[in-house]
């Protein structure tokens, strides 16, 4: 093996390099972090998804025309379809932070409307076991509160909940939803579906539509719910940063400080390159795939301890809880390439100009 070759220097130094890999993988901390600040906000993606291709309609007690005329004209040409929903209930799920996250839930009025619901989400769902009084919920909510098919909750247990409902259908949606179905009388609450537009086109076609209601406009328009939650989760993601940044920091100088010492062992050996006139491209380059390749195994093998340590988690802790840590969330990737750099470049730069000054003369 050549002496020059990266993989040379890993064997003749192999307790030193397994120390030094050990110490990058220590940057994988930082991913596992990112998964951890992003969970709460990861858990509303389902929610987000479904409410960024519907839209809310409320009606004021001071302006029912407006409403009855909102709702007819966003279906004269075919684009929406819409559904009269019963009054909100509230109920929540525990984040694996340890805090709880509530949202407003649907309450159809029929078995018909719940379906036409679940058709426009693509939503898979047992209607046969569905009646007035009944709630779904998905496998996850179920297993996060406890619940199980039969189980009854009403206002006298929860306060957020108007009514009496039965758990009687779970659904296996990549979330935390709930829904409920009531005959009760009209509460002036509609969803907008679109047939032919979705998302940001929908709620612009319909808003469009409000601003042509005459006189005072006491009727309500609401957009999806992904505004307001990214903005309330936009401090953890903040906290989350000033925290890579740090430990970056840490990590970086006392990496450095373990480069320090095997190198200075090294300091002849470099000092016989210049010497027998190795041009200091070569130096560098030879330095550098060193310093990577060490990086590379550590990345590699960290992957795969990573990845099994979160599979056991979520299996034998998290998912019985109804919780979760998704294995790949972009923001912990981004912030573990940042930390791994912070670490490696200015490693690299200082040990170069170090090793480049050495001088045969001093030995």
């Amino acid at each position: 093996m050549k002496p020059f070759s990266a993989l040379y220097f890993i064997k003749e130094n192999k307790k030193r390099s397994v120390l030094l890999m050990l110490m990058i993988f220590l940057s994988f901390g930082v991913y596992i972090g990112g998964l951890y600040v992003t969970n709460p906000e990861d858990n509303w993606q389902q929610l987000m998804e479904y409410s960024d291709n519907c839209v809310s309609v409320v009606k004021s007690s001071m302006d029912g025309e407006g409403y009855e005329w909102l709702l007819n004209e966003v279906q004269k040409d075919g684009k929406t379809k819409v559904i009269e929903i019963g009054s909100s209930n509230y109920f929540g799920w525990k984040t694996i932070m340890g805090f709880e996250s509530s949202q407003g839930l649907y309450t159809f009025r029929s078995v018909e409307d719940f379906k036409t619901f679940c058709n426009y989400m693509d939503i898979e769902c047992d209607f046969s076991k569905l009646k007035s009084g009944s709630m779904i919920m998905s496998e996850k909510f179920a297993k996060n509160r406890g619940f199980s098919i039969g189980d009854k909750v009403d206002e006298k247990k929860y306060s957020s909940i108007y009514g009496e409902y039965t758990l009687d259908v779970l659904t296996d949606e990549d979330g935390y939803t709930i829904y409920f179905i009531s005959d009760e009388e009209e509460s002036g609450r509609a969803l907008i579906l679109g047939e032919k537009i979705k998302g940001h086109e929908l709620y612009s076609y319909v808003y469009k539509l409000h601003s042509q209601i005459e006189g005072t406009k006491n009727v309500f328009v609401y957009p999806g719910v992904r505004q307001e939650i990214e903005v309330q989760f936009e401090s953890f993601n903040t906290i989350y940063m000033l925290i890579v940044i740090l430990l970056s920091i840490i990590l970086a100088i006392t990496i450095n400080a373990a480069f320090v010492g095997m190198y200075q062992k090294r300091e002849f050996e470099f000092a016989v390159y210049r010497a027998i006139g190795i041009p200091k491209k070569s130096i560098i380059g030879k330095f550098v795939k060193e310093l990577l390749l060490l990086d590379i195994i550590a990345l590699f093998f960290g992957t795969i301890v990573m990845l099994i340590g979160l599979y056991l988690l979520n299996n034998l802790v998290l998912y019985p809880e109804g919780k979760y840590l998704r294995y790949f969330e972009l923001v912990a990737l981004y912030n573990m390439l940042l930390c791994n750099a912070i670490i490696i470049i200015p490693l690299i730069v200082t040990r170069c100009r170090k090793m480049l000054k050495a001088d045969i003369c001093d030995y």
